[in-house]
């Protein structure tokens, strides 16, 4: 049987320095697509594309206001719950 948990290799978060690495990769190609100088004209260019496509505006709004609240509509009554029913399930001997 495998183990789980504990320590393994690769897990967890990357270091900032890889992902830095990769923002300067990213920050480099859309300069060079825009064929613009600085970090921020190319941080420019690329909101302006963004927002030219309806699910761009989506992913800017929300990043400016914040998503809005998500609900989730459930069709159970609690009146109908019965705690002994969770124990039935996967007990063939009934």
């Amino acid at each position: 049987m495998a183990e789980r948990g504990g320590k393994r290799e690769g897990a967890g978060r990357k270091p900032v320095a890889d992902e830095k690495k990769v923002t300067e990769l990213i920050t480099k190609a859309i300069k060079g697509y825009h064929n613009v100088e600085t970090d921020e004209e190319a941080k420019i260019k690329f909101i302006e594309t963004l927002y030219e496509h309806t699910r761009g505006q989506i992913f800017l709004a929300e990043h400016l206001f914040g998503k809005p609240k998500e609900t989730i509509e459930t069709t159970h009554n609690l009146n109908d719950f019965n705690i002994k029913d969770i124990f039935k399930i996967g007990n063939k001997s009934e």
